[in-house]
């Protein structure tokens, strides 16, 4: 099949709930995976975020039992039964108590799915629904060795639980989230890096949850920091000639960072023959692949005079060299780098 007529909304026309899916799946972001790539109408399936991510959340019974309540919620989930068929929209609209079947006796562990499933006729078996359930683990005889049961073919996790031998009610310490989200084609995807998107379209911006950082798709297929960060101050080692002092006493770091706009940034004073040319200052880890092999205009300063060096980045050592401008290099020098841009034109 090609294209798929009539269109949907066509004065006079008639068309299949297919049609009103695949409307849904058009609105929908980008899937991201490479295993969509063969069914390129597929959408990237999972629950609407919300407010600290609370739709269709799986938590323990107040006094926990064998079983779990999965909150109100919005779940989007795709056909998986072959190629374009489109995307369920499964709505929960209260608390949804589910039941945990009984654990197994000594040495049985298993991990139990908790699931948004949809189960459709028209593609496979004879049911007409979609359901909240828990779908059991086979055991095993260790808890690392527990696996996921197989699953409907079309589902969303939800939760793992993690169910040991005699175990008689099911905590928060046994339930782990696992949800994807979902949001309209366009909307910032809340992800945690460990398991972010590998083939983002361009444009496409995440947020990464458990770094608390935004990241876009390039067209080139990579991915890039939307706001970069400030790095972390780190210590940097001087060498050709330099020396560290604060206040005048020796001190046995100074230290670099990379700032918000991507400015580098050093602190510490120098002394001796720091400033005669050549001399270099290597900063360990800070992210400088960033900055170009390029010479820019740094500040440099105490308490006597100031003027401007040059200084210039190699990003594939991490090594500063800086040339003296017009302070005499016999004078000890507070110094400061007045930045320059990451990115070259």
């Amino acid at each position: 099949m090609a294209e798929i007529n009539p269109p949907a909304w066509m004065q006079a026309g008639s068309y299949p709930a297919r049609t009103d899916r695949l409307i849904l799946s058009a609105l929908l972001s980008y899937p991201g995976f490479l295993v969509d790539e063969a069914t390129p109408m597929r959408i990237r399936q999972g629950v609407k975020p919300s407010y600290q991510n609370q739709q269709l959340k799986a938590r323990a019974a107040p006094t926990p039992n064998m079983t779990v309540i999965v909150s109100a919620g919005f779940c989007f989930i795709d056909n998986h039964d072959a190629g374009g068929l489109g995307t369920y929209v499964c709505v929960n609209d209260a608390d949804r108590t589910l039941t945990v079947q009984p654990a197994g006796g000594a040495g049985q562990y298993r991990r139990d799915c908790v699931v948004a499933s949809v189960y459709d006729a028209e593609t496979a078996g004879s049911a007409n629904e979609w359901k909240l359930e828990v779908i059991q683990g086979a055991y095993a005889a260790s808890a690392g060795a527990a696996v996921r049961p197989s699953l409907p073919s079309n589902c969303s996790l939800i939760a793992d639980l993690t169910i040991g031998p005699s175990q008689s009610s099911v905590a928060a310490g046994q339930i782990f989230d696992v949800r994807n989200f979902t949001v309209a084609s366009g909307g910032i995807l809340p992800v945690p890096s460990t398991t972010a998107l590998s083939r983002p379209h361009p444009g496409q911006v995440s947020y990464q949850t458990n770094l608390d950082k935004f990241v876009y798709g390039r067209l080139d297929g990579t991915t890039a920091d939307l706001v970069p960060k400030a790095s972390a101050w780190q210590n940097i080692t001087l060498s050709g000639g330099w020396a560290n002092y604060l206040g005048g006493v020796s001190e046995a770091t100074a230290q670099g960072r990379v700032t918000a706009d991507q400015r580098l940034e050093l602190s510490g004073y120098i002394t001796g023959v720091a400033v005669a040319a050549g001399a270099t200052v290597t900063v360990g880890s800070l992210p400088l692949a960033l900055y170009p092999a390029l010479w820019s205009r740094c500040v440099i300063a105490n308490s006597l005079a100031s003027g401007y060096g040059t200084l210039r980045v190699d990003p594939s050592t991490g090594v500063i060299t800086l040339i003296n401008g017009d302070i005499a290099a016999s004078n000890s020098v507070r110094w400061q780098l007045d930045g320059f841009s990451a990115r070259t034109a």
